[in-house]
């Protein structure tokens, strides 16, 4: 299962490199922890060791620890501090935290990699911290099981709690891949530079990837202080799920950018944020916040989200989403929220709303946002959407198709008003895999009927090449 730090762990290690296992099972205190036969018994000597370049801490398959597990201490570039298993079995266990801590802890360190453990209790999973440290380079999680976390819901607790302190400390080359969450409050990614916020510096080269995220109490993915942050292919079900009205208490929604430049968000499935919840605040999918600058939400499944597909608010500008499905998203497709918010583009995204939803196209409750194109996107409404737009000004609309019933349709004298053929809308469930309903049949109207819009992404979202030389369609498939 954790193929890669077994072999490491089979091989010579290279002058001065230690490698140090733990057995909970048939380990003993009084080693040294060097070899598997001369393995500690619990995580206190561990915690008590600063690692350096090449070191690994290996916990063995099958077996179960009291926590915290803290690695202090940095790697380097050519090797890197490794943390994971050995043996064969299931994951090796690390659960609870005393009082309000982590179960897994890295301090102050860079060039260091965990994978392969099972992480529950405590008020975080995994607390990565720097703090005046300056750059935290090669910081990566991997292939993690982290469950059951009971932090609070007013705090910053959650799933991963990434926190660096200081104008100028940041983080570069963070990696959080292939973890599943389930079962934590708040929430279950967030990367923060709060108390002592600062845009001085950036984080880089952040990329959140393939990660599974569900019944979580707060915000889902949510990364402050970014620029060029990737964030792909995550699954989060079931976001916003215990954080309601109380005093201190913040709004929520799936995944999020705030403070951020030039974020990617793409190929992500949310689903049912705030669904079964206690609150209304916000719960959308996607949410682009706080002076943000060209984040681009594209290739993204969105469903059943009690706060609807997007929000953009608090002065984020150029906002862009592209080749999008969207259905059943309650309340609003998109929000913008705020003065100096604006600037947003929506095109080839394809919306169904059904039967039992009345869902405004564009919401905005206060404030006078300014600049909201719509261009060749599929509305297909089978329930009612309401289309007055609040205080947003400066509303574009070409190349758009609607079906279905609308109130105030707005104008679009280009608009494709008759049946886009679709194979099946609607019947969409958890999963890609599932929404080849939103294909076009043969003799689609939507068919070559778009608006030519540079630098499109170069794909639909079905992974089809856009031709430079032709129209695009209508919505997400170009057909």
């Amino acid at each position: 299962m954790h193929a890669f730090l077994a072999v490491l762990a089979t091989t010579l290690a290279a002058p001065g490199v230690v490698t140090y296992y733990i057995d909970a099972a048939a380990g003993d205190d009084a080693n040294d922890g060097r070899a598997p036969q001369r393995a500690w018994r619990t995580l206190s000597h561990a915690n008590a060791t600063t690692f350096g370049p090449g070191d690994r801490l290996l916990l063995k398959a099958g077996t179960e620890y009291d926590g915290p597990l803290v690695v202090r201490g940095s790697g380097s570039a050519e090797a890197p501090v490794l943390v994971g298993t050995y043996g064969k079995g299931s994951r090796p266990h690390v659960h609870d935290a005393p009082g309000d801590g982590a179960v897994l802890s890295v301090l102050d360190g860079a060039y260091i990699e965990v994978s392969g453990l099972e992480l529950s209790g405590g008020h975080t999973g995994v607390f990565a911290y720097v703090k005046e440290f300056g750059v935290a380079r090669h910081l990566h999680f991997r292939d993690l099981y982290i469950h059951d976390v009971r932090g609070s819901t007013r705090g910053d607790d959650g799933g991963f709690l990434c926190k660096r302190e200081g104008e100028d400390t940041w983080f570069d080359d963070l990696l959080i891949e292939g973890c599943t969450i389930e079962r934590a409050d708040r929430n279950g990614i967030l990367l923060t530079d709060y108390p002592t916020a600062s845009d001085k510096h950036h984080s880089t080269n952040v990329v959140i990837r393939g990660n599974h995220l569900q019944d979580i109490g707060g915000d889902g993915i949510f990364i402050l202080g970014c620029d060029g942050a990737l964030i792909e292919r995550n699954v989060v079900r079931y976001a916003h799920q215990r954080v309601g009205r109380r005093p201190g208490e913040r709004a929520c929604a799936g995944v999020w950018p705030h403070r951020c430049n030039d974020t990617v968000i793409q190929l992500n499935e949310v689903s049912h944020t705030a669904v079964g919840g206690q609150t209304v605040w916000d719960s959308e999918a996607f949410d682009d916040d706080n002076t943000c600058r060209g984040t681009v939400f594209q290739y993204n499944y969105s469903h059943d989200n009690a706060g609807g597909f997007l929000l953009t608010c608090g002065g984020a500008r150029g906002t862009v989403a592209r080749y999008n499905i969207s259905q059943n998203d309650a309340v609003a497709l998109v929000t913008m929220e705020g003065d100096g918010t604006g600037d947003a583009t929506l095109y080839n995204n394809t919306f169904y709303v059904g039967p039992e939803l009345t869902v405004s196209l564009a919401r905005n409750t206060f404030g006078a946002p300014d600049g909201l194109r719509f261009l060749n996107n599929l509305l297909f409404v089978e329930g009612v959407m309401n289309c007055s737009f609040g205080s947003i000004r400066d509303v574009q609309f070409s190349h758009n198709a609607f079906h279905g019933t609308f109130d105030e349709a707005p104008e679009d004298p280009d608009a494709v008003l008759a049946d886009p053929l679709l194979v099946k809308p609607g019947s969409g469930g958890n999963g890609f895999d599932s929404l080849g309903g939103y294909r076009m049949r043969r003799g689609s109207p939507c068919r070559r009927a778009g608006v030519a819009i540079e630098d499109n992404g170069g794909r639909d979202f079905f992974g089809r090449e856009l031709a430079p030389d032709r129209a695009p369609s209508i919505g997400a498939h170009d057909g």
